[in-house]
């Protein structure tokens, strides 16, 4: 299956300054390709993870939060399971997360976790 062009699942993490602790978490999970890069010019930090049937980018919101979007090939209940796995090893590993999962017509289908993120930044 395609991985879709936008996004149907999107996330807050909660890395509180462990970063690299989370890149080799995500490299666990399901033989992720992970990439922890550091700009030039300010120092932000992100990560990029790819697997044959997903795509995720976390990048920085503001001090240890960090959106995590990706897109997740396959149908409806296939996207649902992987994120609920993802969602899974990340509070295993001791991260805060939240997930809102999308269909193809972008209507919710589910929420994984608590939303922990400030709306007013």
């Amino acid at each position: 299956m395609e991985i879709p062009e936008l996004n149907n699942v999107y996330g807050l993490i909660d890395c509180s300054g462990r970063m690299k602790e989370f890149a080799a978490t995500l490299q666990r999970f399901r033989e992720a390709e992970v990439w922890l890069k550091v700009s030039n010019f300010d120092g932000a930090e992100s990560i990029h993870m790819e697997i044959s049937d997903a795509s995720f980018q976390a990048y920085g919101d503001h001090h240890s939060q960090f959106l995590f979007n990706g897109a997740i090939a396959g149908d409806e209940e296939m996207v649902c399971e992987f994120t609920r796995e993802l969602h899974s090893l990340l509070r295993l590993a001791g991260f805060s997360v939240w997930f809102e999962i999308y269909d193809r017509n972008r209507v919710p289908l589910a929420t994984l976790g608590t939303y922990f993120g400030n709306r007013h930044q």
